[in-house]
């Protein structure tokens, strides 16, 4: 952790290592509820995970009391997710009287070669099982028996734990910035826990629903004074109602054959690419980051179908796009984007430009931020139905996303920080992909569906390949490899 001086309790600290006020309200997003509540259908848990590779076994007993330390530093961490009796409205977040951090913080040891893809099964497994809704959803697992000494740690969670924080925000709180322990930390007492009970959550989801009534008069008085300009007013619904199935992605290019079937079964790919060579990429055709990284999986799939012998023009994409908070100019929310991936175009210069102009287009829908402003009334709905409302939206060939990282050099109980990959789950798709940036190196972890990627190891080489095609059109070095 930070070893800058400067006046203040947490001066020694970075941004990381001070103690966080995330959740303080206690109540699920709406958002977090629709995640949450897609867990009812076994085909859409919200289960992410974080994979990192260290070049030593880190200490155990350090390991634990970081934990322990963090727990205090995150509330949430403590916290587990308590409904009303109806199973309906927001949850509520509630301090754990039995929370038990042996529970949560585990080791295991490969038993077989210790390879990279034993590791990657033995984490498929831990993945594909489920969390305990009755404590803090959220598992991690110190893992040994890899060659040459080295060490993996898998942290587990429901991706509606983090609510708006980045999940590596939360597990860069267990970084430091050197092998030894950092004395003079901050150490916030344990949160106090709560009684709330089923029926607190049913009354506080009332007083939230009054809360909210003046908002809701608010947006109806609105409405009405757009009448005043009736053809304008028309013109306003009539795009947003052409907007609304696009962007809940009921109109998207039909799905791959190949990629059709769906199960319960995940798989695990990591691959890396320096992140200069995607930056080079970027600044030779003018696209950011996102596109040249979203434009290289594309290029994968299409090789993938291309050698097996079943080429399709377009796929279905979804990506996370920051977009304004209408009422809040200041603020970003993060919405979905829905792209028909190009796989039917062979120039990579261009396959990525269209890439760029479908991500720009998608941000302009005027339906944008829809699931924000439905999210508090689809809450009240029962779980079955939000899942099935979640299949009908997230049944795309691919969804990828690029989440920010730690970009200096770090260590975890004495062990330093090789890789991180993040694996997200599969809520309805075949393919998640997820880039995090780690020191330098691009480190993309995808999970797949094992019904609908049929060939792992084709599979695996066509995104290495694809992705090298795009970043083949800067002179730099770099390239994507398998990570081994």
């Amino acid at each position: 952790m930070s070893d800058q001086a400067s006046a203040g309790p947490y001066s020694q600290l970075s941004e990381y290592d001070r103690p966080l006020n995330f959740g303080a309200d206690g109540q699920m997003s709406p958002m977090d509820t629709l995640l949450w509540r897609g867990d009812s259908d076994r085909h859409h848990r919200g289960t992410l995970s974080m994979l990192e590779i260290y070049d030593c076994v880190p200490d155990w007993d350090r390991l634990v009391a970081a934990h322990e330390w963090g727990s205090r530093m995150l509330p949430r961490l403590r916290q587990r997710v308590v409904d009303s009796p109806l199973g309906t409205g927001i949850p509520s977040w509630v301090v754990d009287p039995e929370f038990d951090l042996h529970y949560h913080v585990r080791r295991l040891r490969l038993a077989g070669d210790g390879s990279i893809r034993e590791l990657l099964t033995t984490c498929e497994q831990l993945a594909m099982t489920a969390l305990d809704p009755e404590r803090s959803p959220w598992e991690v697992y110190l893992i040994d028996g890899l060659p040459d000494g080295r060490g993996a740690y898998l942290l587990k969670a429901h991706q509606a734990l983090t609510g708006a924080m980045s999940s590596i925000s939360i597990l860069a709180q267990l970084h430091s910035r050197q092998r030894e322990p950092l004395p003079g930390k901050p150490q916030p007492p344990a949160p106090t826990p709560s009684t709330t009970g089923a029926v607190d959550i049913l009354v506080r989801q009332l007083s939230h629903e009054v809360q909210r009534a003046p908002h809701r008069i608010d947006l109806a008085i609105r409405g009405a004074m757009a009448l005043a300009d009736p053809r304008k007013a028309l013109s306003q619904v009539l795009r947003f109602g052409r907007s609304v199935p696009r962007v809940a992605g009921l109109i998207s290019p039909p799905g791959s054959p190949l990629l059709a079937e769906r199960s319960l079964s995940w798989r695990f790919a990591a691959v890396e690419v320096p992140f200069a060579a995607i930056e080079a990429a970027s600044a030779e055709i003018r696209a950011s980051v996102d596109e040249v990284y979203l434009g290289g999986l594309v290029s994968g799939l299409r090789l993938y179908h291309q050698r097996l012998g079943q080429p399709v023009e377009a796929i279905p994409v979804a990506v996370p796009i920051v977009v304004r908070d209408p009422d809040n100019p200041n603020e970003t929310r993060v919405s979905i984007g829905r792209l028909a991936g190009p796989t039917g175009i062979d120039d990579p210069f261009e396959r990525v430009l269209t890439v760029r102009e479908q991500i720009r287009a998608a941000r302009n829908e005027p339906a944008v931020n829809a699931f924000h402003d439905v999210g508090p009334m689809l809450a009240w709905l029962p779980g079955q139905v939000v899942g099935q409302f979640s299949g009908a939206t997230t049944r795309n060939d691919l969804q990828a996303s690029n989440v920010g990282g730690i970009e200096w050099e770090s260590y975890v109980a004495g062990a330093k920080v090789e890789r991180m990959f993040a694996f997200g789950p599969l809520p309805g798709c075949a393919i998640m992909a997820t880039m995090v940036t780690y020191n330098g190196t691009s480190c993309i972890g995808i999970n797949y569906d094992a019904a609908a990627v049929t060939d792992p190891e084709l599979f695996a080489e066509s995104v290495v390949d694809g992705f090298n095609e795009v970043l083949a059109l800067s002179d730099t070095v770099g390239r994507m490899t398998r990570f081994t």
